[in-house]
């Protein structure tokens, strides 16, 4: 990764929060847009009694950088000069700070949008805090941000507690004395997050795991971006990237070929079928596939499969993830996605392809304004922020929020 310049040499290792949103114009900011994250979940962090102080953030970040250098690590050497780039080696440590920030900082000033009643400017003072670590070396800088779960905006107490959180039967447990930053975004090398991760779990005393994102929480936010942005007529295209959730077949080889002493008649290899499709539309032809969604409605087709009104033969063949499936859809306040509709409507008469077969996965969708994969995500800006693009990225962020709430509890 490339050099990038930052300010935070001269800036503190932390700060506690407690300045003047007034000042967010000098506040040094982690970056966000236009840089590639991988996406991880975190169990509610240990903090105790004291929180996260200044002076505790930079004990912190001390103790984060011996860890890199290998001073302590079960005795065992990890270095971060270890960690290989595109670019070589990235030469020596220089410093590692760590500082929250508020996400207004990051995302903008979002004003309450009226139309879809998400109000979510009211996350201001600690609902709003993020936790920002940053690991500068010579030639790199490496960045891990941990976000609220910005999944309720009119709702604080339940933003502010995730569904999958630490359960007590303890009723004299100090929530205080837990920090809900669910959402992990990291830029930076495998070896390093591996470091990382470990570092927080020990830490913090939490569970820091991938979060793997599904069709649902990808079509929900494209369909969403289209809501609040608008669709673009120009730059480029549209892609969605599908997987196939089927067996591998079984290959037999021929008489012929057991004569000429291939396999045997018993003998067979797995062969995988289709891996994968990307389906690209053009941005002229983006209006069209969404006019047609709005006109003809959700699109259902004739099926006799048994997977039909079977819920468990659907789960079997969608998989693990419980955001692939497509069976979402069927609920009552599910909402209304027309994009997807139409394509589904599109890819079954030209392409006899049942998009919303449960073995069907949406894996990844590109567009000239982000990036959104199974692990990885990405916020295109171009020029200063917008209040379109700012109201975007508040969505975005609430969607990872509620796909974290939809998870299975964690074990902390």
């Amino acid at each position: 990764m490339a050099p990038r310049k930052s300010q935070a040499q001269s800036a503190p290792v932390a700060s506690n929060g407690s300045s003047n949103h007034a000042d967010a114009d000098d506040e040094i900011v982690p970056p966000f847009f236009n840089t590639t994250f991988s996406t991880h979940r975190v169990s509610p962090l240990y903090i105790g009694p004291q929180g996260l102080t200044t002076a505790r953030l930079e004990h912190l970040a001390h103790r984060l950088r011996d860890t890199l250098v290998g001073d302590v690590v079960r005795g065992i050497q990890v270095g971060l000069e270890a960690a290989d780039t595109p670019m070589g080696q990235v030469g020596p440590l220089r410093a590692v700070t760590i500082r929250w920030f508020h996400a207004q900082s990051i995302l903008g000033e979002a004003a309450v949008d009226e139309d879809s009643e998400r109000a979510w400017d009211k996350f201001s003072g600690e609902q709003g805090r993020c936790l920002w670590i940053e690991i500068r070396d010579e030639n790199a800088a490496y960045v891990a941000l941990l976000l609220p779960g910005f999944s309720s905006p009119m709702d604080d107490a339940a933003a502010q507690q995730p569904a999958w959180a630490m359960q007590s039967s303890n009723a004299d447990v100090d929530k205080s004395q837990f920090a809900h930053l669910p959402l992990l975004l990291l830029r930076m090398p495998q070896a390093l997050k591996t470091v990382i991760g470990g570092w927080l779990s020990t830490t913090f005393d939490c569970h820091v795991g991938k979060l793997t994102l599904g069709t649902k929480t990808l079509i929900n936010v494209w369909e969403s971006w289209i809501r609040t942005s608008g669709l673009p007529n120009k730059g480029p295209g549209f892609v969605l990237t599908v997987s196939f959730n089927a067996p591998a077949t079984e290959r037999r080889s021929s008489a012929a070929s057991d004569s000429d002493g291939g396999l045997g008649e018993g003998d067979g290899s797995a062969q995988p079928g289709l891996k994968s499709l990307e389906i690209t539309i053009s941005p002229s032809d983006l209006r069209r596939f969404l006019r047609a969604g709005e006109e003809d409605g959700a699109h259902e087709r004739t099926t006799s499969d048994a997977w039909t009104n079977d819920v468990r033969e659907r789960r079997r063949l969608a998989g693990g993830n419980a955001d692939d499936g497509w069976g979402w859809r069927t609920s009552e306040d599910a909402p209304k996605h027309p994009f997807t509709e139409a394509l589904a409507r599109y890819l079954d008469h030209h392409l006899a392809l049942n998009l919303f077969h449960p073995g069907v996965r949406v894996v990844q969708i590109s567009c000239g304004a982000f990036v959104l994969a199974q692990s990885r995500l990405k916020i295109v800006k171009l020029g200063d922020v917008t209040s379109d693009l700012t109201r975007a990225a508040w969505m975005f962020v609430t969607q990872l929020g509620a796909r974290i709430r939809g998870d299975l509890p964690a074990v902390v």
